[in-house]
C-alpha cells in the first residue's frame, strides 16, 4: 500500500496540475473554457452521443470511447489512481430506532464499528455535531464511556435529550468553531458528517492534542467561513492548493442511476431547471452566478414543476411570475445549454471525487505530521451517502498501541474506484491485506 503521505502528494500535484480545468467551468457564453480549448478537447466532447454522454456520467473512465484524446485519457487514469483507496467493510443491518431512516441507520452502524477500537483504548467519547444523537446513543449503548454530544442548534440537543436517558449520552449547546474545542488526553472525538470547516478544526485540536484520538467522516467541503480552504500541509509558494469555496463545492457532486434522493434522470432535469431559472431570474439585470437562483429555497425544489419553481422563486424575491411564453422558452434553451455544458464539463466533474480525496489525505497528512497513527478508506456504499470517505487517528501513547489496527476489527480491502464524471464508484473490489495502523515512519 503507499504511504499516505505519498498518496496525499499525488493527489495535490494532481489538483495543482488541474486548477485550469477546475477553474473553467462551462457557462452560458458560446466559447468553451480556455483549459479544454488549450488541450484541444472540444470538438471529442462535443461529439460524444447521448448513449455516449450516459455511460460516462454513470460508469466511470473505464467506459470512454476508444477515440478519447490521450491526454485525457491519461487525467482520467491519474485521477482512476488517486481515488483507489481501501473500504472498511459494512456490519449487519439492524433495526432503525425511533427517529432514524435507514440511510441513517446504515450510516451510523457503520461507524460505530469504526469507533469501538478506539473506544477501547479512551476515556471519554466526545461527538461533534451530534444533531439527534443516533450515533452518540448508538456508542454509548456498545461502551461504557462516558459520552457526550456537541450541536451548536438548540433545538437539536433538546430533541437529543428527548430521545435519550440514562447518565449517557450528556448533550449540550455548543458552537465550537466559535468557541473551540477543549481536549483532554483519552478523548475520541468522532464526526459523522463534520461540514468543511468543522472536519478541519477536529483535525487540527486533536493534532494539538497529546494522547487523544479521532474517527471522521467529512461533508460538504465548501462550507467554512473563509473565502478559501488552504491545505494543513504546507502547499508550497504558489498558492495552487488555496481552493475557493466555490471549487470546494464541485467535490458534492456524484452521478449514478440511482442517487442518494433522487436518480440521475431526475437531477439532470433538476439541473435543466435551475438553469432555466437563473436565465428568467437575470434577464433585464446583471446576470445571475450559477447556484444562487435558489437562494431562499431548499435544493429539492427543482425537482418538481418548473413553473411552480419559477412562481417561488420571483415571489421570494417580491417579483412578477413571468408568463408562460417566456418559462417555455428559458425551458427549450436551458434544455441545450444543459446538453453542451454536461459534455464540456466532463473533465471537470470527473475530478469532483479527486478533490474529495485530496482533502481526506491531507487531514491525514497532517495528523500523521504530529504522531498519529492514520488509517482512510471508504466507510459505506455511495447508495447509503456519496460522501462515504473516513479517516481514523490514534496518537501512540505506548508500545501496545502500534500493533492496534481497525483492519483487525473490521475487514479492509482495496477498492479499485472508477471515477465517473462526477464521482469514484467503490464497487469490483479486489481482496487485499488490510491497511495497519503504523508509527508514522515505521516499515
Amino acid at each position: 500500500m503507499p504511504s499516505i503521505r505519498s498518496r496525499w502528494k499525488a493527489a495535490a500535484q494532481l489538483v495543482a496540475e488541474s486548477r485550469d480545468l477546475l477553474d473553467g467551468r462551462p457557462g452560458s457564453s458560446a466559447d468553451p473554457p480556455a483549459a479544454l480549448v488549450s488541450r484541444d478537447w472540444v470538438s471529442f466532447l462535443l461529439s460524444l452521443d447521448e448513449g455516449e454522454l450516459a455511460t460516462i456520467e454513470t460508469h466511470g473512465h473505464a467506459r470512454w470511447p476508444d477515440r478519447t484524446p490521450p491526454g485525457l485519457r491519461s487525467l482520467l487514469e491519474r485521477a482512476a489512481d488517486v481515488c483507489t483507496l481501501p473500504t472498511f467493510s459494512s456490519p449487519d443491518v439492524r433495526t432503525a430506532r425511533r427517529g432514524e431512516t435507514p440511510r441513517k441507520r446504515a450510516q451510523v452502524d457503520a461507524f460505530g464499528e469504526l469507533v469501538l477500537p478506539l473506544a477501547a483504548h479512551a476515556a471519554r467519547v466526545v461527538d461533534v455535531g451530534s444533531g439527534h444523537g443516533h450515533l452518540t446513543r448508538e456508542i454509548a449503548r456498545r461502551t461504557r464511556l462516558p459520552v457526550v454530544g456537541f450541536d451548536r442548534d438548540a433545538s437539536l440537543v433538546g430533541r437529543a435529550r428527548r430521545l435519550s436517558s440514562g447518565a449517557s449520552p450528556t448533550f449540550a449547546v455548543s458552537d465550537v468553531l466559535r468557541d473551540g474545542l477543549t481536549l483532554s488526553a483519552g478523548d475520541c472525538v468522532i464526526g459523522l458528517h463534520a461540514c468543511g470547516e468543522l472536519g478541519d478544526l477536529m483535525v487540527a485540536s486533536v493534532a494539538r492534542s497529546p494522547g487523544t484520538m479521532l474517527a471522521l467522516v467529512g461533508c460538504c467541503l465548501q462550507k467554512r467561513r473563509q473565502a478559501s480552504r488552504r491545505p494543513l500541509c504546507d502547499d508550497g509558494p504558489d498558492g495552487s492548493l488555496d481552493l475557493p469555496k466555490g471549487l470546494l463545492g464541485l467535490s458534492n457532486l456524484a452521478a449514478s442511476d440511482e442517487g442518494v434522493e433522487a436518480s440521475r434522470v431526475d437531477n439532470l432535469a433538476a439541473r435543466e431547471r435551475r438553469l432555466a431559472l437563473n436565465r428568467l431570474l437575470s434577464e433585464g439585470g446583471e446576470p445571475l452566478r450559477l447556484g444562487a437562483e435558489l437562494a431562499g429555497l431548499n435544493r429539492r425544489a427543482a425537482q418538481g414543476d418548473l413553473s411552480h419553481l419559477v412562481e417561488r422563486a420571483f415571489e421570494l424575491r417580491g417579483r412578477p411570475t413571468p408568463p408562460r411564453k417566456a418559462i417555455d422558452e428559458a425551458a427549450s434553451w436551458a434544455r441545450r445549454e444543459h446538453s453542451r455544458a454536461r459534455r464540456l464539463s466532463l473533465p471537470r466533474a470527473m475530478l469532483a471525487r479527486v478533490l474529495e480525496v485530496y482533502v481526506l489525505l491531507d487531514r491525514a497528512s497532517y495528523l500523521e505530521e504530529h504522531g498519529f497513527a492514520v488509517e482512510v478508506g471508504a466507510l459505506f456504499p455511495m447508495t447509503v451517502s456519496a460522501r462515504n470517505l473516513a479517516l481514523v487517528a490514534r496518537q501512540d501513547t505506548d508500545s501496545s498501541a502500534s500493533s492496534f489496527s481497525i483492519a483487525s476489527h473490521s475487514a479492509s480491502h482495496r477498492s479499485s474506484c472508477e471515477v465517473s464524471s462526477a464521482s469514484s464508484r467503490s464497487s469490483d473490489l479486489t481482496s487485499s491485506p488490510g491497511v495497519r495502523w503504523k508509527k508514522p515512519g515505521s516499515a
